[in-house]
């Protein structure tokens, strides 16, 4: 088990994939057309109003329900630190520190997502902000959960451009959640161009190695893929360590 665990740490927030970082840094150049927004406003009818607070009421007695059912689902309420990435030899790394907080039915999710080229240069990389603000857990029992989420991509590279993201998110899990299975699915949009800054999908599994009464401490193998401006290819095998707090 202690190979296993030190090949782990090695990879600690650590993924090497494969992808080029001038083309991504070109692709995003030549599409940096300023971004513009319309909206027609209409006063109605009062309709939407009602809508609205239908709505809202009804999301505010699931987010209790949830909140109640914290002894069937014990993360109801918790906060996840993670530290993972991708590895394809001799190529690129990625480095994604990611936090996300849970309370029932709404949750919040932020990483920094570090894309690394070894050149005969020496190192260069970019970086992007990657925040999914508002998150709706719709399940959480015990042994499904499924998210879905939106929110930004920001380039803090060339030109520092938002994109607007979404994500879908599906685990399977073991009733006391020492076993995780995770899918997840990124899309962000350039509405200008039509293209798509980045599309991504990963699947990771989460084993518990330690319990510190609230602290669950988990390492993390799985996939990575990830597509920039509908030509440019990151993909590796991901590996790390998660720290759960619940």
């Amino acid at each position: 088990m202690k190979p296993f665990l030190l090949a782990c740490t090695m990879l600690f927030c650590l993924s090497i994939s494969h992808a080029q970082v001038d083309e991504i840094k070109s692709a995003s150049k030549n599409n940096s057309k300023k971004s513009g927004h319309s909206s027609d406003s209409d006063d109605g009818d009062g309709v939407g109003l009602d809508v609205f607070f239908f709505l809202f009421d009804g999301l505010g007695s699931l987010h209790t329900s949830k909140l109640q059912n914290r002894e069937n689902y014990p993360s109801a309420i918790s906060v996840d630190i993670a530290l993972a990435g991708a590895i394809k030899p001799a190529s690129y790394y990625v480095l994604q520190p990611r936090i996300r907080g849970n309370w029932g039915l709404f949750s919040t999710d932020f990483r920094m997502s570090y894309l690394i080229e070894d050149d005969v240069e020496g190192f260069k990389h970019i970086r992007t902000n990657d925040w999914q603000v508002l998150g709706l857990n719709l399940i959480t029992n015990r042994f499904f959960t499924f998210r879905v989420s939106t929110g930004f991509m920001q380039e803090a590279f060339a030109d520092h451009r938002y994109f607007s993201e979404s994500a879908v998110a599906l685990n399977v899990h073991a009733p006391d959640q020492s076993k995780v299975l995770g899918f997840e699915f990124r899309f962000a949009k350039d509405w200008d161009s039509g293209l798509n800054p980045r599309r991504e999908f990963s699947v990771q599994y989460q084993h518990q190695i330690f319990q510190a009464s609230a602290l669950h401490g988990y390492v993390s193998l799985g996939g990575l893929y990830q597509r920039y401006y509908n030509s440019i290819d990151v993909w590796g095998v991901q590996g790390g360590l998660v720290f759960r707090f619940f």
